[in-house]
């Protein structure tokens, strides 16, 4: 009769290392091998990081995401040139319509009043109403 309270099926996972009273780890024997087989991620050749645009290659001016340049303070602009409409680079800029964003992020609506950044989430813990 088996006492062990594991299947044989799961794997066994030895405990952690202990540390001595002076800071020193004693490790046993395989618990490296295990800690390197929990840490081990699958590499793919074909994974890509997109890499944001730098400062210096940005558009100067004022953009929306179809590619319009704001040329003028009456509304007049540029319109993007036939077949360059909704480049990859202006994908976070506002849509035709609603507004513009120049290189540093300021947003303007079409009425040229600026739009606020959306406040950052607060780092302090949320309360729960009490009822």
């Amino acid at each position: 009769m088996n006492s062990d309270p594991v299947p044989p099926s799961v794997p066994r996972i030895p405990p952690p290392p202990r540390r001595n009273t002076g800071g020193e780890q004693l490790l046993q024997p395989d618990a490296d091998k295990c800690v390197l087989a929990r840490l081990r991620v699958r590499w793919n050749e074909t994974l890509i990081c997109p890499s944001p645009i730098k400062p210096g290659d940005r558009r100067k001016g004022w953009f929306n995401r179809r590619g319009d340049q704001l040329w003028t303070n009456d509304g007049s602009y540029k319109p993007a040139s036939p077949g360059e409409e909704y480049p990859v680079d202006l994908d976070s800029y506002p849509e035709y319509g609603i507004g513009w964003m120049n290189e540093s992020g300021i947003r303007i609506d079409m009425e040229h009043r600026l739009i606020p950044k959306a406040p950052l989430r607060s780092a302090l813990k949320q309360t729960q109403p009490q009822v």
